[in-house]
């Protein structure tokens, strides 16, 4: 037989225990710090899906509203019972109480509103992805800038704003718009 074959090269020893633990050491301690990253981007990406979601939501409440009767919509946030200190009035879902699928329970203003437009509440508390949401809707006279002042009495300037109804003190999945309500004689 051959004896060359027998022989051990120098060259070929392999590694020893201690290198092959400090490797997968090494190697754990890069794989948690990525990990740690990847966590970190899908948290940030959800947070990213859930205001989209939301500055949707807050669109998709602003355009149907602009397209309700500006007399019906007119006579609710132009109402001087409802005046806060501020000069604001604010229609919003949330204070209702709701027992089961039957219509909420509001103020006699707001159900008088959702009575006249009977869609409004879909559309104020829509459920996306298994989340509801709360869009309130503000009257607010500051919005109007001053080259649309004199369009006031053809206008109603809103806000709408849209939280999470799961936690509304969560920044990341609310949004706000501001718009008009336009009278159909300037549509």
């Amino acid at each position: 037989m051959r004896t060359w074959l027998r022989k051990r090269r120098p060259a070929e020893e392999g590694f020893s225990l201690i290198e092959v633990l400090a490797a997968i050491t090494i190697l754990s301690i890069v794989s948690l710090a990525m990990t740690a990253f990847f966590i970190q981007a899908m948290s940030y990406a959800k947070g990213n899906q859930n205001k989209t979601v939301a500055v949707n939501l807050a669109r998709n409440a602003l355009f149907f509203v602009e397209k309700q009767s500006f007399e019906t919509m007119k006579s609710y946030f132009l109402d001087k019972n409802l005046l806060a200190e501020d000069g604001t009035v604010t229609f919003n879902p949330a204070t209702c109480t709701v027992n089961g699928p039957s219509r909420p329970v509001c103020s006699t203003e707001m159900n008088d509103m959702l009575q006249q437009v009977p869609t409004l509440w879909d559309v104020l508390t829509p459920v996306v992805n298994g989340n509801r949401y709360y869009a309130s809707i503000t009257y607010d006279p500051s919005i109007f800038t001053d080259d649309k002042k004199d369009l006031a009495p053809y206008l109603i300037p809103v806000r709408v704003n849209v939280v999470d109804a799961a936690d509304p003190s969560d920044k990341r999945s609310a949004s706000e718009v501001e718009g008009y309500i336009a009278n159909e004689k300037i549509r």
